[in-house]
């Protein structure tokens, strides 16, 4: 009985938690692709490092199987995955990204990874897609040289409608120098959509034409996160249907350090919340213990929709600039909170409505 006991446990075991795929240089699989294709849902893929540090090369994952895992041997020292030669299009089969988290893909994990050179002829081939999933993590991955660093899609879940791309998590992440030069302006680090994302402990940084966090995410959390030297805004926080339209569309930004490059030739703003489309902004954004740092004497927040900017704690500085720049200006009636702030004395604190 005692024996019998025992098997009972292991198959449930096997049953909550999966099996453990192995891929690379002597192990069951040679290629990621493979592995994916053999795993049940809530498998693990343990992905070893090729001779010499080489990439996985051409590396395409469309993953619709829930609860995967896909994880470096050690995933503090990433495995380089390199999409050059692939025109990631999203038709058929073909992810628009390197790796692409699909619907039936939610509650997935990317954990330890260099993901770079995703590349179409429409300019908008990503590292990481989120479309429609939910619960997936992306964890100490180095995002880099892609025409998008993280794109993710969905809609807010509310009265009975199912949330879709909701508790996305990004963290201990490094996304840097994403964008296309075709076509600029329109390609970002991030650019992200859906019912909720958390940013943590992440460097966001030089995006190469656009914004280093564009997003039109129904309830927004960054925090503990290096953004700076983008092309156009650091973070750039707009409309999306079915997702900033509905109540209680807001924002948390806590603990970041966010810079501008003295060099910037695009957007010399920080942060933006509203619109730049046709959708409401129904919410509010928040600022908590942020370090926010510009040369420029370009509004450093600027609200175009939504109800308004609470600031707690900050500090504010010109980078020695003596720039007389504008903390909040408003397009229309948003409010304003603010105490505990620290403000150069030549700024102006909010411009006349």
């Amino acid at each position: 009985m005692k024996y019998l006991h025992f098997i009972l446990i292991v198959l449930l075991a096997s049953t909550v938690y999966g099996k453990t795929l192995q891929v690379g240089p002597g192990q069951a699989y040679s290629r990621i692709e493979d592995a994916v294709a053999a795993a049940n849902a809530g498998d693990k893929i343990i992905v070893h490092p090729l001779p010499n540090d080489a990439a996985y090369k051409e590396v395409k994952l469309m993953i619709k199987k829930p609860n995967l895992t896909i994880q470096a041997v050690n995933p503090n020292q990433p495995v380089v995955l390199d999409g050059s030669g692939v025109n990631y299009t999203g038709a058929g089969s073909m992810p628009r990204a390197i790796v692409q988290f699909c619907a039936e893909g939610s509650g997935g994990t990317l954990d330890g990874f260099v993901l770079r050179n995703a590349r179409n002829d429409s300019y908008n081939a990503a590292g990481v897609r989120i479309s429609q999933a939910n619960d997936v993590t992306i964890s100490r991955c180095d995002i880099h040289d892609n025409d998008m660093g993280i794109m993710s899609d969905g809609r807010a879940g509310v009265k009975g409608i199912e949330p879709l791309g909701a508790n996305q998590l990004i963290t201990h992440c490094r996304i840097t120098d994403n964008g296309s030069d075709k076509h600029p302006g329109y390609n970002h680090n991030l650019y992200l959509g859906g019912d909720s994302v958390t940013i943590q402990y992440s460097e966001i940084a030089r995006a190469t034409t656009g914004h280093n966090v564009k997003c039109r995410v129904h309830r927004v959390t960054i925090s503990n996160c290096l953004i700076h030297d983008a092309a156009n805004r650091e973070i750039d926080l707009v409309d999306g249907k079915d997702c900033t339209d509905v109540p209680g569309s807001a924002a948390l930004i806590s603990n970041c350090s966010i810079k501008k490059d003295a060099l910037c030739q695009g957007n010399h703003g920080c942060i933006h919340f509203g619109k730049d489309g046709g959708v409401d902004h129904d919410g509010a954004v928040v600022l908590k213990n942020n370090a926010i740092e510009t040369p420029f004497s370009t509004p450093v927040i600027e609200l175009s929709d939504g109800k308004g900017v609470a600031l707690y704690d900050n500090v504010f500085s010109d980078a020695g600039s003596g720039a007389p720049a504008t903390l909040i200006k408003a397009h229309g009636n948003q409010k304003s909170i603010r105490t505990g702030n620290r403000i150069p004395d030549k700024w102006i604190i909010e411009n006349e409505k």
